[in-house]
């Protein structure tokens, strides 16, 4: 049994040095790093001609990607151009309904907005003499409850409707008894 191991060991210690050659594990661990060696019967020219196809797969795969990039794009202004949507109805002085022109305006401009979308009303009123901010701001309450009634008898969600009450503004330009509606 001795002789066996000792055979054995010697065996081991001639067998080594191959072992551990840079040709051996070259020529035997390739396929271990799945690094196949070229094949010699390719021409150079067939081979250029397959990294050539590679080379356009990965070209139009990046194209593709680009164009889908612009795609993604488009819908995204599209969208963004449709968020910030808002128009304004005017009043006649120290009323509290807008006409029935104005409100036809209210309607054709409704469809623009989504049912979930969060909608601000913001009313506003001209202060005259005698006037107190306090009845301005009423007043464009006022208004501002109008259009959020209406827009509740369009199944709008009324929780994602928003007043505000903002009496008289000196930066309004033309007329200042009106109410601005945009979703946010």
């Amino acid at each position: 049994m001795l002789n066996i191991f000792i055979t054995f060991l010697f065996f081991l210690l001639l067998i080594s040095p191959i072992l551990k050659s840079k040709n051996f594990k070259e020529e035997y661990f390739n396929l271990a790093e799945n690094n196949l060696p070229k094949s010699r019967f390719l021409i150079d020219s067939q081979i250029k001609k397959i990294e050539n196809k590679v080379h356009i797969k990965k070209i139009n795969n990046k194209s593709k990607l680009e164009k889908d990039k612009q795609k993604k794009n488009k819908i995204i202004k599209k969208i963004d151009k449709k968020k910030d949507y808002k128009f304004k109805i005017n009043f006649m002085p120290e009323e509290e309904k807008p006409n029935a022109e104005e409100i036809k305006i209210f309607y054709d401009n409704i469809v623009n907005f989504n049912k979930k979308d969060s909608i601000i009303i913001k009313g506003f009123a001209q202060k005259r003499e005698n006037d107190s901010t306090s009845k301005v701001r009423r007043l464009s309450l006022k208004r501002a409850l109008f259009f959020r009634s209406l827009l509740i008898q369009e199944n709008y969600n009324i929780s994602q409707i928003y007043i505000k009450a903002l009496g008289h503004d000196n930066n309004l330009k033309g007329n200042k008894d009106i109410v601005v509606i945009n979703k946010n």
